[in-house]
């Protein structure tokens, strides 16, 4: 009989399993394939986008996503929680609804939504596939962004890590890889809503996108959303004092073991040019959320 873990190594594998989904979301889905802010050596690039599919085809994450750099709060944006209201932008805009029962279901559906994603997701939103085709250029993203491709691997997502948690720790474990799947879609999807919402926006910038205190440190850098959205090349996000960015100290990380480079960031000047109240010979200072 299979002996399992003491339930303290829960602590480990939930640890893990966010930092997974945060890198491959942070790194590959977004840096890399949607705004190319750095090279990541292509072997690493590619399993991080195979561990992160269940957020989507890389073929249409991408292009939706830099639809909306382009069209950010204003008309044309898929998610803009500020024109369509807090629960289209959050994940109505998936599933195409506003009611906030269905939204609020499927928001805490977990593994069940990733076997639903598993089926919808390639078949809807597609209208800016075009805007990606450096992407649906290499091989392995066009094979997995297919419908029975992606399929497969959205239920190997769940059955692979809801079953190794039954293994390990029994009904507590299915419980915890349940709660962590959705901690990690929600915190994802707060980036389209909460941080266009609430916040600190201190650029001179028409978008609503805005620096989160509590997003920021959450999503793993993600959440100073303003920064990324005045400066969306940029592979760090943490642009201002006291944003700390835990994606960009990975990266840091990759490119001193010589599995990333050309790591792109705005200078001093640049970022300052953008404020509110642009200061060049002196340093930023800018007050954050509480």
């Amino acid at each position: 009989m299979f002996e399992r873990l003491h339930p303290l190594w829960l602590i480990p594998f939930c640890v893990g399993y966010f930092l997974a989904a945060g890198m491959a979301i942070n790194v590959a889905y977004h840096r890399v394939l949607s705004h190319r802010s750095l090279t990541l050596n292509r072997w690493l690039e590619r399993a991080f986008v195979t561990l992160g599919i269940p957020a989507g085809t890389p073929i249409q994450w991408a292009g939706n996503h830099r639809w909306h750099h382009g069209h950010t709060d204003v008309e044309g944006d898929p998610h803009s929680p500020v024109r369509d209201g807090f629960w289209w932008a959050h994940v109505g805009w998936y599933i195409g609804t506003r009611n906030p029962v269905i939204c609020f279901l499927y928001s805490i559906a977990g593994p069940l939504r990733v076997l639903y994603d598993g089926w919808n997701r390639p078949r809807t939103n597609q209208q800016y596939n075009h805007l990606a085709k450096d992407v649906a250029a290499d091989p392995w993203y066009r094979f997995v962004s297919r419908p029975g491709p992606y399929l497969v691997l959205c239920i190997l997502h769940v059955v692979v890590p809801l079953g190794g948690a039954w293994l390990l720790f029994g009904p507590v474990g299915v419980a915890a890889a349940w709660i962590m799947l959705v901690l990690i879609f929600n915190l994802g999807d707060a980036i389209d809503s909460v941080t266009h919402l609430w916040g600190e926006r201190p650029y001179a910038e028409v978008h609503q996108a805005r620096n989160n205190l509590f997003m920021g440190f959450a999503t793993l850098g993600e959440g100073w959303h303003a920064n990324h959205h005045s400066f969306p090349a940029s592979a760090r996000h943490g642009l201002l004092p006291g944003q700390f960015d835990f994606t960009w100290c990975v990266l840091r990380l990759f490119e001193r073991l010589g599995l990333a480079k050309d790591l792109r960031v705005p200078s001093q000047a640049e970022i300052e040019a953008r404020m509110h109240s642009p200061a060049p010979s002196s340093p930023i200072r800018v007050s954050l959320p509480q």
